[in-house]
């Protein structure tokens, strides 16, 4: 998914950035670039009074691509494999309903829609179900926060301030914008990785424009629909707990050591009539169930849990009533990596499907959607709410040697800094990334966000075995070659120990795509091809993250951020 050596050198040698410095660094008197309420700028003095919440979901799927035939069926795109040059609609003369020749028919060009998250040449030939940009807005006296959730793998920060940016331009008065990813591995590509070759970005302009514009309408469409907040209720559960496999019916840890953060924590707001404004979900677990065979573009499990959680679920055995509303899904600590692939899912019914399909997605969907049920329906009900927010930005290393040469060739697009561009890429000059963290309250919902895929062992330890969550493996693989030291693991305090609640929400994929968040003691790197070849063992996940630097980092950022916090 990365050029090669050759091509690397020569990009090192060249292209633009920016010569800047972090001046975010210290402690001492220190405070976040933005942080509601008190902000020095004024724009949000309090947050006294009650809440109001407000949410829509508009679709962001593409309006224009063209599909192929796929005559080996493996969701691949070969030369000699024709594409059907029908236009935008995908309607060709000889099909009913042809409505006459439309935008890009004809002319030659394959105008394909890329699909992110596994390997590049991945073309969409139709749409499943809708991928969405899903908002909540919430406001307190002179305090407004907002909450975007994109089905995309991933947005690069610079995209994130495009959206803001829209939302500054439509004057809706949004003090802060979490722009979230759902990491969906069934979408276009919004970063770059997955286009037809390596070395060609995968990004479609259009559509990204798109993106902006049906974020900021969704973000405008919550606040319009502000509306006094009645009840609100959070709640959490094991979800290794439904299953006598454990975890094992959801998801499973692909790299050793196993430490799955198992809470499955949910929330619900409804008006003062009672009915419900939106539903929010969060847990960790790549949204890739239906793996690299399908080409449908689909927002994967999501789609049937947040039908469920909105409209119920239904088997034959028994229903369940949905709250109405809208459902968000946020994501958590998904590195690691956290994936429902490889695994047998048995719904609701009993019914075990193992075979990659959409049957297969919707079962995990719909298990859990009721997983986020239990948890509202068992969770506090929550009084006196209180929304607040901080922000803080930072420079983040640019170390690995591929993420380099796709950053300074463009394929992927953002801006670097903090380097001289005339001189040779090395430790002295190595360029770096603009990012964020943020803390946001809502009530007693204290989320941290996190600008990557953090493995969740830095999210709550677990070295001790005790976060395998399933009976059926252990903490380390008996046949991994090349096992991790435990005993050179962090020992605390983790990221989700540092945050004083109860709960706590380790947002992954939150304004940036950072690749995989990897702890130093088990950062390794094949030692004839670093950072394009895997070491032996568990080590994929360095081959895709932004570098060593990345965990420290994060660590110590949200030390920063959360002592200044509760120090207020």
């Amino acid at each position: 998914m990365t050029p090669r050596a050759p091509l690397l050198a020569l990009l090192l040698l060249s292209c633009n950035g920016k010569d800047e410095t972090d001046d975010s660094a210290g402690p001492q008197g220190w405070t976040p670039d933005l942080y509601c309420p008190g902000d020095p700028s004024g724009v949000c003095d309090s947050n006294e009074g009650a809440l109001s919440a407000g949410a829509a979901a508009l679709s962001i799927v593409p309006d224009c691509f063209e599909a192929f035939e796929d005559l080996d069926d493996d969701a691949e795109w070969d030369r000699d494999e024709p594409f059907l040059d029908c236009g935008c609609d995908r309607l060709c003369p000889e099909d009913d309903g042809y409505p006459g020749p439309d935008a890009g028919e004809g002319d030659g060009d394959f105008q394909a829609i890329w699909l992110a998250g596994f390997q590049h040449n991945r073309p969409a030939t139709g749409v499943h179900d809708p991928i969405w940009a899903r908002a909540v807005v919430f406001d307190q006296g002179d305090t407004r926060v907002g909450i975007l959730v994109l089905d995309v793998v991933g947005l690069f920060y610079d995209e994130v301030l495009r959206i803001r940016e829209g939302v500054d331009a439509a004057g809706l008065d949004v003090d802060h914008l979490l722009v979230l990813s759902s990491h969906n591995h069934e979408g276009p590509d919004a970063v770059g990785l997955w286009g037809r070759t390596e070395t060609v970005s995968g990004v479609n302009p259009e559509w990204m424009d798109k993106v902006v514009s049906q974020s900021v309408e969704a973000v405008r469409q919550s606040v319009s629909g502000l509306r006094e907040v009645g009840e609100f209720k959070v709640g959490h559960v094991d979800a290794s707990s439904y299953s006598d496999v454990g975890i094992l019916n959801v998801l499973q840890d692909k790299r050793d050591p196993k430490v799955v953060d198992v809470t499955f924590s949910a929330a619900i707001l409804r008006d003062t009539s009672g009915d419900t404004i939106a539903t929010l979900a969060h847990f960790g677990n790549h949204p890739e169930s239906i793996a690299d065979e399908n080409s449908d573009i689909t927002s994967d499990y999501l789609n049937a849990l947040r039908e469920g959680l909105e409209s119920g679920v239904e088997y034959d055995a028994y229903t369940r009533d949905g709250y109405g509303g809208v459902a968000l899904y946020l994501t958590g600590t998904v590195g690691g990596m956290m994936t429902p692939l490889g695994l047998t899912i048995t719904d609701g019914d009993g019914v075990e499907r193992r075979e990659y399909s959409h049957e297969r997605t919707e079962a995990l969907g719909k298990v859990k959607a009721e997983m986020a049920m239990d948890a509202i329906d068992q969770g506090q009900v929550v009084t006196d709410a209180r929304i607040s927010a901080a922000r803080t930005t930072f420079y983040m290393p640019v170390e690995n040697w591929g993420f380099q040469a796709l950053f300074l060739s463009g394929v992927l697009a953002r801006e670097t800094y903090d380097w001289d561009p005339a001189q040779p890429v090395s430790d002295e000059n190595m360029p770096k990334v603009l990012t964020e963290m943020d803390h946001l309250a809502i009530g007693p919902i204290e989320m941290l966000t996190i600008p990557g895929e953090l493995l969740p062992e830095l999210a709550i330890g677990g070295y001790d075995g005790s976060a395998v969550g399933t009976t059926l493996q252990e903490i380390v693989d008996a046949d991994n070659p090349n096992p991790p030291d435990l005993s050179q693991a962090p020992s605390g305090p983790y990221l989700k120990d540092m945050v004083q609640s109860e709960h706590t929400w380790i947002i992954g994929l939150a304004n940036d795509e950072l690749g995989y968040i990897v702890p130093p003691y088990n950062f390794i790197l094949d030692e004839v091809n670093p950072w394009f070849d895997e070491a032996e063992g568990d080590h994929y996940e360095e081959t895709n993250s932004i570098g060593f630097s990345a965990a420290p980092t994060i660590q110590e950022k949200a030390e920063v951020l959360l002592d200044w916090v509760y120090a207020q």
